[in-house]
């Protein structure tokens, strides 16, 4: 066997057993363990030691005669990369599957081999790398000065592995091969330093120093609180890390991984031990900003991590006078939050002792409540969620307690300090704009960006302002893609802020990297803090390298990744099911699509029917006019909150006044230079010198902290973010509805709007939404680019055209003596996409030189008409249920069009049934009512089969306006609705004076032909 055919085994080997799917979502290093070298030993038939005869096959591989000795690996990369990477268009859906690793796989082991040498002998010192990858490979010392000649080149060699990970969207592993310092061999020593038991355990310092997960902190920063964790007794590390973090040349390297694993954290504890499990278990508060058209409000809730419990489906408020039990659904990071439509005391969620515990385990958790909670923004949770205390250069939202003293020392300490936002009270005042949702007592405050370390902060109270970093660089902002690899959407790039608490020049340098390391940008500034917003510069989709650097210091060296629709998900297009509406399989199909069988005769793909309905024709008009209230009556409907405890009037909630409970004194001498406290009402930690320190009165005081400003602005108008999430959309492709409800997320974070967004998008025909039996949504796939022909609008743009198609099309369009025009959507919703100008024949000539066959959907509201069941058919499919045990009952009133409160669920109606702090929509008909039976829905389509039951279907007709009309909250469900957009290829418009929903441009046989479905 030649030498390069024994290397492509161990290389295609090594990559199977370090890059699989158990590795998914998780940090993955190139650590081959003895387990890993038995099992490829094994498979490869090797004879002694796996690890010395890897080393000799890459030894041959290599040649030395000269400074060139990675050739041979840099002309085989090279040759990876343009085949596996260059040949990607924007319009090829290239599989991740389809990508084979790099070829340098086993060059790169090796290289951690002698990494991890070091720290091993005495023979070399500890930071000595050369001499040890000598002594791996074998050979001599002119031989191994001309290796380190030819060394730098290997950081492209890393540089593709990251590419290879990245481009299975860390489905087989995050990529981890960084170092900011020691470059070169920086990154073989990354991988080796730090052992995976010691890397488990590192959620536990992330914890205690309240490091939010995916958090960008510099090494240093790091390193400084590591030797406080580290130097804990007992020590929480293993005694080779400790012993490598006592000799001090290591510090920086061994920092610099956990700046990686917090960067990739998602807040998940993989550490079984006792102390990572008591570490786990927390709660804190969540909250959600809203803007509606009433303007904003906000939305209290709380998100949990249970130790030890594995399913948790509800907790008990043990805090609570009557114990209530909350439903909870799972959430990012091994965490919980409650159901979607829980509601609580605002109250006493921010201002009192909560407790939850888990029925099964016993697991109790607890908050304490807080004077001052700084809220910041969970991308995973898609929420803002409590931390600890302010990181520099984030954005964040602070929660205080309406005390006129804190409130001002708060204020002073921003404003010297960072910058900020409005002032929000419950009720309006002089110096505050009125909230709803908050709670009396408490102000909040907006977009507080805390940019330089304060000095001198005395009370503690205000420690949560006081950063426990020196430096930092973030990414704020932007739309942040859903998926395991952080990317933001190039439409809605994020901003860089830097803030460096001593430095006098900052120096900001954006490159790009790939095949050619090209510099893009650079900003220098004499300031200590830097704000650059990325929209205007027109960065492409692709990854680049931000440099922070101070002086001749580099600090930070994070990647941004910028993609659209252009440069799709390879893995959720390859792994999301393929749903269509398919009539001959499922017999709920006009509300919920299926996984495609592939043999259906009937079925609905995006804005395309194929087949049609054999059916008798139905002839019921639809009425003139509106047939609802036009005011709403009042229903007497008030949610249930909850309770969750109430504040102890002596507690420093209330006085203000901190219970500082200090450890017991056993005597003998002071072995620590500090003593901790900790508040036995709100536990914040007061941190206090083990011996007094006198104040030489003539000592002057700390000078204050001073802000030095550089902010850049642009000119450039995002474009509206309904269009940027659609972008999203076709990027990300499909699979689980929690990937849609993280994109709502950027434009509106309550569970309501994300049901908006997703109903929103089924009705235009952008995706397919596959439900359950209770009609709520489980997963979704973007629907192919279609042109479907409207009543007078042109063909509609629907499904995944992405801003190169369209571009594409646009010129072809215009070739052809049409024009694309875009509608913007009302109130900066969705918009739309039209081809004008273009008779049917002529735009199919378009599409087929576009390589798009069958894009062209003709007609395309009547033929999905024509394809869909009666109501009633939709009826006798739905699944009965017994009536779900519940605590109150509201009844949908047809005349009214509100919901209004009843007893309980008695006679024939739609009914909103509350159960276990979730809310159902069901619907029960004559005879469910006497068998006590129900079939659970959706919120619309309960109200369409209570009117369809009461021969008054939920539907009326403004013949002047060709516009049909439904009541607010009772949009046409599922393919209905898709019908009645595709008349004019918009979303329907609202109208709060008639509380109607109006489809625009109906035609009059289409809009009877709908009310005959709905009442048939």
């Amino acid at each position: 066997m030649n030498v390069w055919a024994e290397y492509e085994r161990w290389d295609r080997a090594l990559a199977r057993h370090l890059f699989s799917e158990e590795s998914a979502g998780v940090p993955v290093y190139l650590e081959i363990t003895p387990e890993v070298f038995a099992s490829v030993a094994s498979e490869l038939d090797v004879v002694g030691d796996p690890a010395r005869r890897l080393a000799e096959v890459v030894r041959e591989t290599l040649y030395l005669d000269d400074r060139n000795g990675f050739d041979a690996h840099r002309e085989r990369f090279q040759m990876w990369r343009r085949h596996e990477f260059g040949l990607a268009s924007t319009r090829v859906k290239r599989t991740s599957t389809d990508l084979a690793p790099p070829p340098v796989v086993a060059l790169l082991a090796v290289l951690v081999l002698a990494a991890e040498r070091m720290g091993r002998d005495a023979n070399q010192a500890a930071h000595a790398y050369y001499p040890r990858l000598a002594e791996v490979l074998n050979v001599d010392e002119g031989e191994a000065a001309r290796l380190k000649q030819a060394f730098p080149i290997t950081e492209t060699f890393w540089r593709g592995l990251n590419d290879y990970l990245v481009a299975h969207e860390g489905r087989i592993g995050l990529p981890t091969a960084d170092a900011l310092s020691f470059r070169y061999v920086g990154i073989p020593q990354s991988q080796a330093l730090v052992r995976a038991a010691d890397r488990a355990k590192l959620p536990v310092f992330f914890t205690r120093f309240g490091l939010a997960p995916g958090s960008e902190v510099i090494a240093t920063d790091l390193e400084r609180l590591m030797d406080v964790w580290i130097g804990g007794s007992p020590c929480p590390v293993s005694s080779n890390l400790k012993n490598l973090w006592g000799r001090g040349a290591a510090r920086e390297r061994i920092a610099g991984v956990a700046a990686v694993e917090l960067r990739l954290w998602d807040g998940a504890f993989r550490d079984t031990s006792e102390q990572s499990l008591t570490a786990s278990g927390q709660v804190g508060l969540c909250a959600n900003l809203r803007q509606s058209f009433g303007g904003r409000s906000i939305e209290f809730s709380f998100v949990a991590r249970v130790p030890r419990a594995t399913a948790v489906s509800e907790l008990v408020v043990s805090s609570a006078e009557a114990k209530p039990i909350v439903g909870v659904i799972p959430a990012a990071g091994g965490r919980v939050r409650p159901i979607p439509g829980s509601r609580f005391d605002a109250a006493s969620l921010v201002g009192a002792l909560m407790e939850l515990q888990e029925p099964d385990s016993g697991e109790t958790i607890t908050r304490r409540p807080r004077r001052l909670v700084p809220l910041r923004r969970d991308e995973l949770i898609g929420a803002l969620v409590e931390t600890d205390r302010l990181q520099l250069a984030d954005d964040v939202l602070l929660l205080v307690k309406d005390d006129s003293r804190l409130l001002g020392n708060v204020l002073a300490v921003i404003d010297q300090c960072g910058i900020r936002g409005d002032i929000y009270r419950s009720i309006a005042s002089e110096d505050a704009q009125a909230l709803p949702g908050l709670p009396e007592g408490w102000v909040l405050i907006d977009g507080v960006q805390m940019l330089t370390v304060p000095r001198g902060v005395k009370h503690v109270d205000l420690h949560a302002l006081v950063p426990l970093t020196t430096a930092q660089l973030n990414f704020a902002g932007g739309l942040k893609m859903p998926g395991r690899i952080r990317k933001f959407s190039s439409l809605q790039p994020p901003e860089i802020r830097a803030a460096v608490a001593e430095a006098e020049t900052i120096t900001i340098t954006i490159t790009s990297v790939g095949d050619e390391v090209v510099e893009r940008y650079q900003w220098s500034e004499q300031a200590n803090a830097m704000v650059i917003p990325l929209a205007g510069l027109e960065l492409e989709d692709g990854d680049y390298e931000v440099t922070l650097q101070v002086d001749d210091e580099v600090l930070s060296r994070p990647t941004l990744r910028l993609r659209s629709a252009d440069t799709p998900d390879a893995l959720t297009w390859e792994t999301c099911t393929s749903l269509n509406y398919e009539f001959d399989w499922s017999p709920t199909a006009a509300i919920s699509a299926n996984a495609s069988l592939g043999t259906a005769n009937l079925f609905v793909d995006g804005v395309s029917t194929i087949g049609l309905r054999d059916r008798p024709r139905l002839d019921k008009p639809v009425p003139e006019g509106v047939g609802w209230a036009a005011k709403k009556a009042s229903s007497g409907v008030v949610q249930p909150v909850v309770v969750l405890g109430s504040a102890d009037p002596k507690s420093c909630m209330v006085t203000g006044k901190h219970y500082i409970q200090l450890p017991t004194w056993h005597g003998g001498k002071a072995t620590a230079k500090t003593i901790q406290g900790v508040c036995r009402d709100c536990g914040v930690v007061k941190t206090s010198p083990t011996r007094p320190r006198w104040k030489n009165v003539h000592t002057p005081d700390e000078a204050p902290a001073e802000l030095h400003l550089a902010q850049y602005t642009t000119d450039v108008e995002l474009q509206a973010q309904w269009d940027v999430c659609l972008d999203t959309v076709v990027h990300v492709g499909g699979g689980p509805i929690s990937a849609l409800e993280r994109i709502a997320a950027h434009v509106d974070g309550t569970s309501l709007f994300a049901d908006e967004f997703v109903r929103a998008l089924e009705v235009a025909g952008h995706i397919d939404v596959r439900r359950d039996d209770a009609m709520a949504p489980q997963e979704w796939e973007a629907n192919p680019a279609y042109l479907a022909e409207t009543m007078r609008n042109g063909f509609l743009l629907a499904g995944v055209w992405s801003p190169s198609m369209r571009a594409v099309l646009e010129r072809e369009v215009k070739a052809a003596g049409g024009q694309v025009t875009r509608v913007a959507g009302a109130d900066s919703g969705l918009s739309s996409w039209y081809v004008r100008g273009l008779s049917g024949d002529r735009l199919e000539n378009v599409t087929d030189a576009m390589s798009l066959p069958h894009a062209v959907v003709r007609d395309a509201a009547r033929r999905m008409l024509a394809a869909l069941p009666p109501l009633s058919e939709l009826e006798a499919a739905m699944p009965d249920v017994p009536i779900p045990q519940h605590s109150k009952a509201t009844m949908f009133s047809l005349r009214d069009a509100s919901w209004q409160n009843v007893p309980g669920v008695g006679a024939p109606g739609a009914y909103r049934v509350e159960q276990a702090f979730r809310r159902l929509s069901i619907w029960v008909d004559q005879g469910g009512a006497i068998s006590r039976t129900a079939r659970i829905g959706s919120v619309q389509l309960v109200k369409h089969l209570a009117g369809r039951a009461a021969g008054r279907p939920l539907l009326g007709y403004l013949s002047a306006s060709e516009a049909l009309v439904v009541p607010i909250g009772a949009d046409l469900p599922g393919l209905y609705g898709r019908v009645a957009a595709l008349c004019s290829g918009q979303l329907p418009r609202s109208s709060p004076r008639t509380r109607s929903l109006a489809y625009l441009d109906v035609p009059r046989d289409i809009a009877d032909g709908l009310h005959s479905l709905l009442a048939g």
